[in-house]
């Protein structure tokens, strides 16, 4: 069962070039929590990162996401198990500042594996402060929730030719 996916960015991970590459954090256990799974693929995977080290099964699961999305990953969050009444996908993704090319279309293709999903979150334009998580939040529900991700990518390319 998917718990967390990472659209890699330009960091580097296990000394490779990840950029645009999907990585799906799966558990067969749907009470693991998030931060849980991904601690643990944190100790595995970037060693070198002294930031990411520090991350503690105790932080806030948005936290350990956070430092992912300052790296430059996009990060999503699959809530589905969360709603015990829930039978649908439910997911959010955090996004980093800006995104590479590659990365446009790792989210394009991660689109099509969730796309039976019936509640998309998109937080991006992130603020941290004072312990305290800020953002622009796109949603997408129904039927066609993924076009949220359309949305973004369309809201993206517009605020890039304005600058």
């Amino acid at each position: 069962m998917l718990k967390i996916a990472i659209i890699h960015g330009p960091n580097p991970m296990d000394g490779k070039d990840m950029d645009g590459e999907i990585t799906r954090l799966e558990t067969e256990d749907e009470h693991e929590q998030h931060i849980v799974t991904l601690v643990d693929f944190l100790r595995r995977h970037y060693k070198d990162d002294q930031n990411l080290q520090q991350l503690k099964m105790t932080h806030p699961i948005q936290t350990a996401c956070y430092v992912f999305t300052r790296l430059g990953d996009i990060v999503f969050i699959d809530t589905t198990g969360a709603n015990p009444k829930s039978h649908v996908g439910i997911g959010t993704f955090m996004m980093p500042k800006e995104l590479t090319e590659k990365q446009k279309v790792g989210l394009q293709k991660f689109q099509n594996q969730i796309a039976d999903y019936n509640d998309v979150r998109i937080d991006y334009d992130i603020q941290y402060d004072e312990g305290f998580f800020d953002s622009q939040t796109l949603r997408g529900t129904g039927k066609n929730a993924v076009s949220v991700i359309d949305r973004y990518l369309e809201k993206v390319a517009t605020s890039k030719k304005m600058k």
